[in-house]
């Protein structure tokens, strides 16, 4: 009898093995990055008393790994986050720490990718012979890309970039490629809608193993508006048809990371702390920025704190967390954030108030109540759920686990 059994169970797996040599191996999934600029969690949160109009994005959500935020990186600025996004480190680590600025010369500002200090995710699939493709994305001017529209400009319309500058440093004849698929898409500026015509064509026409792409109008929408308002509300329902015709030509092998750079905040005015310090006989150094202000004088921190909660000034920055997001900042006595939709600015004289330029923007401290970007990866494979409040610096081991690779730290 027991021989028996024996012969059963080997022949079982005789025919196991044989079954599974047979089997035709499963594809790597490939992976697209989409990247909202500007889209604060709070539109996903609050979707339903904004009365956002996004069928797209709920689909998403109800169908995908949904991060309850995002704790950005300092500063909460676009090109320091998205390259965060590729690197899995601190912006002081890598080395990309504002915007670009200036003539679109990479050996100037932040144009090129070889400003990047640290290892990309880009650059660990090329390594594999793996294919990689950029729409917009910052930082990618000399990129390791094997198909690149990157963000650059010589002329910007809002968030949009001339195509022309984009022409001369994308990949060579990539513009055309797409113009003669889609004659619209050679007007003047890159925009969202241009940008969207790419990406479809670069799902359908190249399928690159990973397609980084980012829409940013709403960014300038909010700044321009302020955000959660009836005209930055339109722009979050014009994405999300954007996103519909990206995803109504998705290949069935790919999964989608739906992701932004940072918060957004209203903004009324502008204080001026240097000169209401001064007007109470304070005199002592600060660091000012929009969204911080740091102090080495003990005495500047103790006036700052007495100011903290009664008006411009907001919470002080726990010092534990200013030397895990912003070390650089680790010999300030005190740091301290604006008060709800103040930001802070340089002027030692004139008023103690002024206008600000923009109603809305970013740069705050990361770790800033509500103030968050979003996470939501779905897919073939992908089991939908709930993460919790997670961080930027785990998004770029994110994108390795949905594509099945790692890259060596």
């Amino acid at each position: 009898m027991a021989q028996r059994i024996g012969t059963v169970f080997a022949a079982l797996l005789l025919v196991a093995f044989v079954a599974t040599a047979g089997a035709a191996p499963q594809p790597r999934p490939k992976l697209l990055v989409l990247s909202i600029d500007g889209l604060d969690w709070r539109y996903l949160r609050d979707r339903d008393a904004l009365g956002l109009k996004i069928p797209n994005i709920r689909k998403l959500l109800a169908t995908s790994q949904v991060a309850n935020g995002v704790v950005g990186v300092w500063p909460t600025i676009t090109w320091p986050s998205h390259t965060s996004m590729l690197t899995g480190v601190r912006p002081d680590q890598h080395g990309i720490v504002a915007n670009a600025s200036g003539p679109p010369d990479p050996a100037l500002s932040y144009w090129s990718a070889e400003k990047i200090k640290a290892p990309t995710l880009v650059q660990c699939l090329a390594r594999a012979g793996r294919t990689t493709a950029g729409v917009n994305w910052p930082v990618t001017v000399d990129a390791a890309l094997t198909w690149n529209l990157p963000e650059v400009y010589m002329r910007r319309n809002g968030d949009s970039s001339d195509m022309d500058t984009v022409n001369r440093f994308g990949t060579p004849g990539l513009v055309d490629e797409i113009a003669l698929a889609y004659p619209s898409f050679a007007q003047q500026w890159l925009d969202d809608r241009s940008r969207t015509l790419a990406t479809v064509f670069l799902l359908t026409r190249k399928q690159p193993d990973l397609l980084l792409v980012h829409l940013a109008e709403l960014d300038s929408e909010a700044h321009e508006e302020g955000p959660f308002v009836p005209h930055a509300n339109a722009v979050v329902e014009r994405t999300d048809e954007l996103i519909g015709d990206i995803l109504k030509a998705l290949p069935g092998n790919y999964r989608v990371a739906l992701v932004s750079d940072h918060g957004f905040e209203k903004i009324d005015h502008v204080a001026n702390l240097r000169v209401t310090a001064a007007a109470d006989g304070v005199t002592g150094g600060m660091a000012v920025v929009s969204g911080l202000v740091t102090t080495t004088d003990p005495k500047v921190a103790a006036w700052l704190r007495i100011q903290s909660g009664r008006g411009d000034v907001g919470p002080e920055v726990p010092q534990d967390e200013l030397a895990r997001y912003a070390p650089q900042l680790s010999n300030a006595v005190a740091a301290f954030e604006p008060a709800l939709h103040v930001i802070f600015g340089p002027n030692a004289n004139g008023e103690a108030h002024s206008t600000s330029d923009n109603r809305g923007t970013h740069g705050f401290w990361p770790k800033r109540a509500d103030y968050h970007s979003i996470f939501l990866l779905s897919g073939r494979g992908v089991t939908p759920g709930r993460l919790g409040e997670i961080e930027m610096l785990s998004l770029e081991e994110r994108f390795e686990g949905a594509m099945g690779i790692s890259c060596p730290k």
